[in-house]
């Protein structure tokens, strides 16, 4: 690095400018091979293989991305595979992640507010419209077109004491829910601040979700006594027991927790003990696809 650094200083204005020249649109490149390849890894669903719940939790804690940079990568990806042809604009430059993760906000977004799905050709023509554009021409022009506010991006920052800075943008009626959090829990949190408020939440509802509190709601409902429920999905060391084949990787995911036949009911497995394993929904159905040879996983 070093060197590198002392090679620049003795360059030429003109051979420095080369250089940057090449290592942006290498760095475009391999943008455009990341995304591709993310797109592969999410079609055959190769994150639920390695033990991880979701190609999310894949890219954060497999690769080290920030759950931004997860989302932009991923969202871009997902659009990739929608709209093949904007692979070239993304080498060439003339849109970024941040674009490409936007439109596909602002079709969720829509979505969720109206039931109507955004084509495939509507898409294509905003996308032609934000090219070459920066990101608050972006930001009108998804407005405009979709009648929406604004689409701002969450950001954050990691501080020295590895605190994390939030930046994050409500609409007014979600500040307006927050405010209304943050009176009624006054009580237990007094003069609480947005951090302490948003610690406070998540902790009743992981208190509230955890699995001695939802055992005998999640699990199969042709168990056969509530007495096996608990002593299968034990507090102590109930999460998803699905592992990489591989590494060993334990997936440990504490979401949506199922109990799973090692031996599949169908193949002369029965109701007991030894034969059950706690699953996550995802890799329960990932099993099950590979059992049942539904899905080629390559």
């Amino acid at each position: 690095m070093d060197q590198s650094i002392h090679d620049f200083k003795k360059q030429s204005n003109e051979h420095i400018l080369i250089s940057f020249d090449h290592l942006v649109r290498s760095k475009r490149k391999i943008t455009q091979s990341v995304l591709e390849c993310i797109v592969e890894i999410d079609r055959r669903k190769i994150y639920l293989d390695k033990a991880f719940p979701s190609l999310f939790e894949f890219l954060v804690k497999g690769f080290g991305y920030s759950p931004s940079a997860a989302m932009r990568r991923i969202e871009s990806a997902r659009l990739l595979r929608e709209i093949p042809e904007i692979s070239n604009k993304i080498e060439s430059g003339s849109v970024n992640l941040s674009q490409l993760s936007k439109v596909q906000q602002a079709a969720r977004l829509i979505y969720k507010t109206s039931g109507q799905k955004i084509s495939t050709v509507q898409k294509i023509e905003v996308l032609k419209k934000i090219e070459n554009t920066t990101q608050a021409k972006t930001d009108l022009i998804l407005a405009q077109e979709f009648d929406l506010p604004a689409i701002k991006n969450e950001s954050e920052k990691i501080n020295r004491d590895e605190s994390i800075t939030l930046t994050i943008s409500f609409s007014k009626e979600q500040m307006a829910l927050l405010q209304k959090a943050q009176a009624l829990v006054s009580h237990s949190v007094p003069n609480v601040n947005w951090a302490e408020l948003f610690t406070y939440l998540a902790t009743k509802e992981i208190k509230s979700r955890s699995p001695k509190a939802t055992q005998i709601d999640s699990v199969q409902n042709d168990l056969q006594t509530i007495s096996l429920r608990k002593r299968v999905l034990n507090p102590k060391s109930a999460c998803c027991q699905f592992k990489d084949p591989i590494t060993n990787k334990k997936c440990e995911s504490l979401r949506f927790l199922q109990m799973d036949h090692i031996k599949p009911k169908w193949a002369g497995g029965e109701d007991k003990l030894e034969n059950y394993q706690i699953l996550c929904a995802a890799h329960n159905r990932h099993r099950y696809q590979k059992q049942s040879n539904l899905v080629p996983l390559r």
